[in-house]
């Protein structure tokens, strides 16, 4: 009798064993086949920023209007941002591989790019509207992290407010990319989150999105 209590524990916790390793590779698999997908979405999306890099260089022989450049980017712009709430979310239900942090590091260097080019467009038109939003993605402090989950919302709803009229490019900031390091030291800015509207104001402190919409008429 004993005996066979012995075996019946032995083969339980082997099945035990056995559904957590699968239920584990099963996992890993999954995330690894969503990170296909995203790594297929950012391969569109650099297409996407190369050609909206292009259409600015057509801007300087004079095929292309201010107008045109301003939809080009706020277009690519509005499908980056789109593509990183996706990966937000999903990244918020799943921290088994790095697979993940390498594509949003992806994203935050097309993001720096489409910056760059942002300005470039401001210089020869003036008419693209910027926020920057320049958060910690590895972070544990607890109050930074609420600080930025706020900020986050309250720029999705300005996005809903303003619409095409600006361009909102969240980027994060700790992820060792010099070509933002370079840019964030120009503007001064010393803590994070940071807001940068349209090149010439550096918030810290919270305001709602009504109070943003100043900044920007």
């Amino acid at each position: 009798m004993l005996e066979s209590k012995k075996h019946v524990f032995w083969q339980a916790l082997l099945l035990t064993i056995l559904f957590f390793v699968l239920g584990f590779v099963l996992g890993v698999y999954l995330e690894q086949l969503r990170s296909e997908n995203f790594n297929n979405d950012f391969y569109q999306s650099e297409i996407s920023l190369y050609d909206s890099l292009a259409v600015t260089k057509l801007s300087e022989g004079g095929f292309i209007s201010c107008d045109e450049m301003k939809q080009a980017n706020v277009a690519f712009a509005d499908k980056i941002y789109n593509e990183a709430r996706s990966l937000d979310k999903l990244e918020e239900k799943s921290k088994l591989t790095e697979s993940l942090t390498t594509i949003h590091r992806k994203y935050d260097l097309l993001r720096t790019i489409l910056w760059m080019n942002v300005i470039e467009v401001n210089k020869k038109c003036g008419n693209v509207s910027t926020i920057v939003y320049l958060y910690t993605y590895n972070t544990e402090d607890i109050k930074i992290k609420s600080e930025q989950i706020v900020w986050s919302k309250i720029l999705g709803d300005l996005k809903e407010r303003q619409g095409n009229e600006i361009v909102l490019i969240p980027i994060a900031v700790d992820n060792n990319l010099t070509s933002l390091d370079f840019l964030v030291k120009k503007f001064g800015v010393g803590e994070y989150p940071a807001v940068i509207i349209n090149e010439e104001y550096v918030l810290y402190d919270l305001e709602s999105a009504e109070a943003l919409e100043k900044y920007i008429q």
